[in-house]
């Protein structure tokens, strides 16, 4: 008897580790696909949190209503995408990165979170960054804390698998990945194996049936409060 109940918790917690290997597999291909979409511009979960922006649309921004501006971007992640027309130095000697718009008279300054970073940026590269917006603007928009986009989105992977990883299947989501790597775990423990056969998103999202099913746990498990997912700051 006793062998029977060894044997049988034996299983289950098998069946258990399966699952929760196919929800880590899945959850992590989700996350970089949502990465991927939003660096080309696609319709991304990440773009209600981050918005995206040049330097001509800040400087315009800015000289129409410094006000509405500062209210909008200040201790808001940014994503800026620009060309660097030089790198300068404040009275402090610290670097600074300017992104001119129309002319030289106008432009963005971009303070880097890493400032040995400017040792690598040349007037003409193109950036990818990612920026806090801050109040703190003197005759033109400052961006602070800047950081390669590459760099910010492969630590905000790390970040959300570190506290994927800490979850339990009773916990409530506390945001959009939290409930898609629930409901991928709910899935696979009510049907062993049944994720195994999916290799990519793609292929899951194929089967119609199966992702709907998927889609309505983390509908049904997500308040409205946590659908956008709150970023982290660089």
């Amino acid at each position: 008897m006793k062998k029977i109940i060894a044997l049988t918790v034996l299983t289950l917690a098998s069946f258990n580790s399966f699952a929760n290997d196919n929800a880590k597999r899945l959850i992590e291909m989700l996350i970089k696909e949502d990465i991927a979409v939003f660096r080309n511009n696609g319709n991304s979960n990440i773009r209600h949190s981050i918005p995206r922006v040049n330097a001509s649309q800040l400087i315009n921004e800015y000289s129409n209503n410094q006000y509405k501006y500062e209210k909008t971007y200040n201790n808001q992640v940014i994503n800026i995408k620009t060309v660097a027309s030089g790198v300068k130095t404040d009275l402090s000697g610290d670097p600074f990165v300017v992104a001119n718009g129309k002319n030289q008279f106008e432009y963005v300054s971009l303070e880097l979170k890493n400032k040995d970073d400017a040792m690598n940026i040349n007037k003409g590269n193109k950036l990818d960054l990612i920026c806090i917006g801050t109040k703190d603007n003197v005759m033109f928009p400052i961006l602070k804390k800047c950081v390669t986009s590459d760099s910010y989105f492969q630590g905000f992977l790390e970040k959300i698998m570190i506290n994927i990883n800490e979850l339990n299947e009773a916990d409530t989501p506390k945001n959009i990945y939290d409930a898609f790597y629930l409901a991928f775990l709910k899935f696979d423990t009510q049907k062993p194996n049944a994720l195994n056969k999916y290799k990519t998103l793609k292929d899951l999202k194929s089967d119609k049936l199966t992702f709907d099913e998927i889609i309505a746990s983390v509908k049904a498990s997500l308040k409205e409060e946590n659908v956008i997912t709150v970023m982290p700051k660089p």
